[in-house]
């Protein structure tokens, strides 16, 4: 059966003499995995539709064991992006974590928009540090695994305020301006229900996580994060991600 679709090409593996197994994420399949026969030759038909993070049109041999490459054209190479060596490392690692994350044959349109979006708006972003806490944030919505940020992932009393640094009609007594970071429950939780483990974070960060979520990207400049704000939106967030993966990988018994 020949099929056609578009899709990203996430990863390239070299295969035999001059052969490439390519990892896309198509709009139509999911994540496939295609044979690109004689693809690293000079000659090769395929030329730079190939290439790392380029849209491509794929026309392609469906088999029962194997998916083989017949025809591919570029739709769009984000040429200014692949330019600039420091958005080029951002986006190659937005498409190792996608590798990571996504199961095979699971076509998913808000995942396969959401690399659209960001491949398309990742050259105009001027604060590429907050750029990356977005990737994570804004896949995990496209996964339906984002964490709560609104409230209490256990309780739900606190609510957080679109106003750095305030609460929302929670228990008085709490006048903290901190909040827990908890991947086993989901996102934030507060001071009454948070347990050992959790990562303390402060409100101004919290809130300005969520405001990531909802911000469009041409948006994500509005927002300054401290450099420790950063790091520490990072490790919480990979921290979420390897729960989820763990939990997504774990044999049943």
């Amino acid at each position: 059966m020949i099929l056609k679709t578009i899709g990203f090409i996430l990863r390239a593996i070299k295969f035999r003499e001059s052969d490439l197994i390519l990892t896309v994420l198509s709009r139509d399949y999911g994540k496939i995995s295609l044979l690109a026969k004689a693809a690293r030759r000079t000659e090769s038909k395929f030329g730079a539709a190939l290439d790392l993070l380029t849209l491509s049109e794929l026309v392609f041999y469906d088999a029962e064991n194997l998916k083989l490459l017949k025809e591919a054209s570029i739709v769009e190479d984000y040429r200014a992006l692949k330019s600039e060596y420091d958005r080029l490392t951002l986006a190659l690692q937005t498409a190792h974590l996608l590798n990571q994350l996504i199961e095979e044959h699971h076509p998913d349109r808000a995942v396969f928009e959401f690399v659209q979006d960001f491949l398309s708006e990742v050259g105009s972003l001027k604060n590429l540090d907050v750029g990356a806490v977005a990737v994570k944030l804004k896949l995990m919505r496209a996964l339906g695994i984002a964490p709560r940020m609104s409230g209490c992932a256990r309780c739900a009393r606190l609510r957080l305020d679109r106003t750095p640094c305030r609460l929302r009609r929670h228990d008085e007594r709490q006048a903290k301006d901190e909040v827990w970071f908890s991947p086993q429950s989901g996102g934030v939780v507060c001071e009454a229900c948070h347990q050992a483990g959790d990562t303390r974070l402060s409100l101004r960060l919290a809130q300005n996580l969520k405001m990531i979520l909802g911000l469009g990207w041409e948006k994500l400049d509005r927002l300054a994060l401290t450099e420790d704000e950063i790091t520490l939106a990072q490790g919480v967030l990979d921290e979420f991600l390897g729960f989820h993966l763990r939990a997504l990988y774990m044999p049943s018994k």
